[in-house]
């Protein structure tokens, strides 16, 4: 366990819950990785298309200066994004899935595990460093200059993505077997 992620975790805490697990995501800077190679295509595009022969230069400005802008907007969501991910952290109890996240102030949601599992929500393992409690109907991914970790709710189901954790397998299991726990009760 993480001792900062415990620290805020912690707090939050309910009366006999225990904490199974807490960390936060790691190696953000990976995960920056595409949004820099994007951007600089899209950078070197812009630059590009300055050069380009044509009787009109009204052609290639327009253009150009729009993919500028685009290149600007991209570095502003990848700061946010980068801002969301450095601020989060994540706990899961015997009882429920805790993500603390904020820009300036921290708030935390959670997401209880007797919904786990149900028609309401499941437990979806993405990919190698990802895990998400979406509900049985995905809507589409986050939006720009949102937190990564909760998708915007535009289904009214509650569910989180617990990013860039370091080994998912093993928070994924933690999931699935505390939930198992509070079925069997």
């Amino acid at each position: 366990m993480d001792p900062e992620a415990a620290a805020v975790i912690t707090p939050h805490l309910l009366a006999r819950e225990e904490l199974l697990w807490c960390g936060r995501p790691y190696d953000t800077a990976a995960l920056l990785r595409w949004r820099t190679v994007l951007i600089v295509i899209v950078a070197l595009v812009a630059l590009g298309m300055r050069w380009l022969p044509v009787n009109d230069p009204h052609l290639t400005q327009g253009p150009s200066i729009q993919l500028a802008v685009l290149v600007v907007i991209l570095i502003g969501e990848a700061i946010v994004y980068h801002s969301y991910l450095s601020n989060t952290f994540y706990g899961v109890t015997n009882q429920r899935v805790i993500v603390v996240s904020g820009l300036r102030e921290r708030a935390a949601a959670a997401i209880v595990l007797d919904l786990l599992n149900t028609p309401r929500l499941i437990v979806v393992r993405r990919n190698a460093r990802n895990v998400e409690l979406i509900p049985p109907v995905n809507p589409s991914g986050a939006v720009p200059f949102t937190n990564p970790s909760f998708p915007p709710d535009w289904t009214g189901n509650e569910w989180c993505r617990l990013i860039a954790i370091e080994k998912p397998q093993h928070v994924y299991d933690l999931i699935v077997e505390a939930t198992n726990k509070l079925k069997s009760r």
